[in-house]
């Protein structure tokens, strides 16, 4: 090869490299200040505060030093949301895409060891129109603000720990202390900042363990571990709990309350869909299943009363300020107790349902009449009686109608007995063959057909010292002794009528028909 040409070929790549680390420092410089220049132009609602940032343009790196942000509310100075961090690097970033068509792509996004705290918002209430109109001009201006498009394939959050406040008390509500999250393909532009999710994605994982709800003043909810997909939710080791004791809590209340104890196994949600439709919330989802649930509820009535109306279940299904859908909610080998404590020194009642199973279909307020929302309960009354029952409203009957039905199989009477004694001073002896009721009722009343075959039963009415009166209880022997009620089955039928105490509990009035039922077929009306 000639010198001259030799020569000239290693000026030129001398020349080449020079301009090369020129472009690479240049390209590296002004892509940093382009983005420095768009993390300043981010919406007011939006601050992003870091101590260092550099780019490697060629390789498609972004590093960050201490990264921390912070979100608020429109119109409101304090802080709703920060994550900080002490660093996170972006990988196979799309540097050109930006600078030239100002759209942002990124292959991931991984947030390691993220300290977040969000603070739930205390405004339930809605705005008047002046204020709307303001907060809507503010919004818009915000999103006026944000004119970018940005793509990200993969975002991570991994060992996060999450930490929710409650903005008034600045109490904790929730948290975790190892919060996973993913999500797949995230686009972020104008049109998706408008919506209430601001951002679309193809698919999502979330998954955490030991996490801590404070429901109240009164109660925690706790789960074990929980993973969400957009195909499944699957939540494990639910417990719902009071944080006192039952004599803590009657000690602290003003007005009665249940004292809880509620445990589930898992809970199954299958293709749960949720988003916003006309600015409404909606939650779909094909089926819920809930493993073995169990739940121990317990009420001292020598506590005040709460005169608050309580509304049939229907009613509180078509109030829900969201749409739901949920075709079927399945409840599977569950248990329940309920115990009710009426007098002073004197042990509460119960009542408990063993092998619990219940299918209830058309959980929901989006369906239109006739469809109805019915439960099939199957259980063990007290452990051993088969129970079969079935329940049926329409959510959209302003009246709140409502058909149920229930047949017990053969059940000793003293079971009856943890329930009766302390909470109608009766006390049974023989055994129910067969029990049949059906209760036809509505928000204000229900009439009661109470059908029974029993065998040597016997009735004793106590005193208040919870002794035998022998006078009423005779009376009320004769009263059973007499078969002129029985048909050619051998089954007592009465009916009759029951006007809802609507400060009380949906279960209390079914009670109160059973209740009446009872009455009529073993003592008569008028004997207690």
């Amino acid at each position: 090869m000639p010198k001259l040409l030799k020569k000239s070929i290693t000026i030129l790549l001398v020349i080449v490299c020079v301009l090369g680390l020129i472009v690479v420092f240049f390209a590296n410089t002004f892509v940093e200040q382009k983005l420095k220049t768009a993390l300043k132009d981010l919406p007011e609602t939006v601050q992003f505060t870091y101590s260092g940032l550099a780019v490697n343009v060629f390789q498609g790196e972004l590093f960050v030093e201490n990264p921390e942000l912070e979100v608020s509310e429109l119109d409101n100075t304090e802080m709703n949301l920060k994550i900080s961090l002490n660093k996170f690097k972006l990988e196979e970033v799309s540097y050109w895409r930006y600078i030239f068509y100002g759209a942002i792509h990124l292959d991931r996004v991984l947030f390691q060891d993220a300290d977040i705290f969000y603070v739930k918002s205390n405004s339930t209430k809605e705005s008047d129109s002046t204020n709307m109109d303001s907060s809507s001009k503010s919004k818009n201006k915000s999103i006026q603000l944000f004119n970018k498009t940005i793509k990200i394939d993969q975002v991570e959050f991994n060992h996060a720990k999450f930490t929710m406040y409650k903005a008034a008390s600045d109490s904790v509500f929730l948290k975790s202390e190892n919060l996973n999250i993913m999500f797949q393909d995230i686009l972020v532009d104008e049109a998706s900042s408008k919506k209430n999710i601001p951002f679309e994605y193809s698919n999502y994982h979330i998954s955490s363990d030991s996490l801590k709800f404070n429901v109240g003043v009164y109660e925690t909810l706790s789960l074990q571990t929980l993973e969400f997909t957009k195909s499944h939710w699957v939540v494990r080791d639910f417990a719902l709990k009071t944080k006192y004791s039952k004599q803590e809590l009657t000690r602290r209340l003003k007005k009665e309350r249940d004292h809880f104890n509620i445990e589930m196994d898992s809970i199954y949600i299958e293709n749960p869909r949720f988003g916003f439709l006309d600015k409404r919330f909606y939650f779909k989802s094909d089926t819920i299943t809930i493993q073995k649930p169990d739940a121990i509820i317990y009420r001292n009535k020598l506590v005040a009363d709460d005169y608050t109306i309580k509304p049939m279940y229907s009613k509180m299904l078509r109030d829900l300020n969201f749409d739901l859908t949920i075709p079927v909610l399945q409840l599977n080998s569950g248990s329940i107790v309920y115990e009710e404590k009426v007098k002073a020194n004197v042990q509460a009642g119960s009542i408990a349902f063993k092998d619990f199973n219940a299918t209830i279909k058309h959980v929901s307020n989006t369906y239109t009449s006739p469809t109805k929302t019915e439960l099939d309960i199957t259980t063990r009354f007290f452990g051993q009686a088969p129970l079969h029952a079935n329940w049926a409203f329409d959510v959209n009957n302003n009246n709140d109608d409502f058909t149920f039905k229930t047949q017990i199989g053969v059940l000793p009477a003293s079971r009856l007995n943890r329930f009766t004694e302390h909470n109608l001073n009766i006390k049974l002896e023989g055994q129910f063959d067969k029990i049949y009721a059906r209760i036809d009722g509505n928000v204000d009343r229900s009439t009661v057909n109470f059908n029974v075959k029993y065998e040597d039963m016997k009735v004793n009415i106590l005193n208040k010292k919870k002794k035998r009166n022998r006078f009423l209880s005779s009376i009320a022997n004769l009263f059973i002794r007499n078969d002129s009620d029985k048909n050619k089955d051998g089954f007592i039928e009465k009916k009759g009528a029951v006007t809802r105490d609507k400060t009380k509990s949906v279960f209390n009035f079914f009670w109160l028909n059973i209740k009446e039922g009872l009455k009529l077929v073993f003592i008569g009306d008028g004997i207690i």
